[in-house]
């Protein structure tokens, strides 16, 4: 007589279907958002530390630099708290590109629970590519954000005192850095839908030019000044991440229909019957 060995406490039966009930998914909701929390807050906690060399580099240095060509920049506080308030803001930020590969995952990792094991293993290069790229997008603004704050303090009257508003200048950098760093994430958006059969790579190349003038028009609202060539180092490498999501999409349409020419049964839905069978053979009967 076989025993069935009981189920750990607390711990979820593996559905070889991957379905879940809906407490089920809030569980798994939880489970994910408190390691995202939890990874978010030890981030921010080193992040304290970088918050001085970083506001040195991006924000303090290049209006010292506008200053020293003739422009009076002061960087101003208007509240008291508004110096801590600033360093915490600051260290959130840090903190949420630093724990940018745990919650880029966990967030993965939530939508893909009814996924095979060949594809979850196959998700796991989302998380290996995405994280490269959402830095890479942050690092874009941080190139970009001291001459643009140098640029926009240089507009200042001929004597004139320029006195930005520290959370507004903060809060600018910041809201730039998590826009570039999602945009370059676009790519994987567009070969997940490919891979899900909702896009073909072919009409992704097809609609190249509205992608094109997509990233210009996106450069142009999130450039921090009028500069073109500012504009064209931030629209250059979105245009040249589609390209390369097109090429990725084409590969993968070929080597889809490749595969469903090799086998009938390939991309059946589970209520569609393979052409190998027919319904005028008899039916065995014991």
């Amino acid at each position: 007589m076989a025993v069935t060995k009981p189920s750990k406490p607390g711990k979820r039966p593996k559905n070889p279907e991957g379905r879940m009930s809906l407490k089920e998914h809030l569980a798994e909701l939880r489970y994910r958002v408190v390691v995202s929390t939890v990874a978010l807050v030890l981030a921010t906690v080193g992040g304290w530390f970088l918050v001085h060399p970083v506001l040195e580099n991006l924000i303090i240095q290049p209006l010292a630099e506008a200053s020293a060509h003739g422009q009076k920049v002061t960087l101003t506080y208007r509240a008291i708290a508004d110096a801590f308030n600033i360093q915490v803001k600051v260290a959130v930020y840090i903190g949420i590109v630093i724990s940018s590969p745990v919650w880029l995952y966990q967030f993965w990792a939530f939508i893909t629970p009814g996924l095979t094991k060949k594809e979850r293993r196959t998700s796991l290069w989302f998380v290996a590519f995405a994280v490269p790229l959402f830095l890479s997008g942050v690092w874009l603004a941080i190139l970009v954000l001291p001459k643009a704050v140098a640029f926009g303090a240089e507009f200042a009257l001929e004597g004139s005192l320029n006195q930005p508003d520290a959370q507004t200048v903060i809060t600018f950098a910041s809201r730039l850095m998590i826009a570039l760093g999602v945009a370059f994430l676009m790519p994987l958006v567009l070969i997940g839908l490919n891979m899900m059969g909702l896009v073909s790579g072919r009409n992704m190349g097809k609609y190249w030019r509205i992608a094109v003038f997509c990233a210009f028009l996106f450069a142009a609202i999130v450039s921090p000044s009028p500069d073109a060539s500012q504009m064209i180092l931030m629209a250059l490498p979105l245009v040249g991440l589609y390209v390369v999501s097109v090429f990725v999409a084409l590969f993968n349409d070929r080597r889809r229909a490749r595969k469903r020419r090799n086998d009938p049964v390939f991309g059946l839905s589970d209520d569609e019957s393979s052409p190998l069978a027919s319904d005028d053979e008899p039916i065995d009967r014991p």
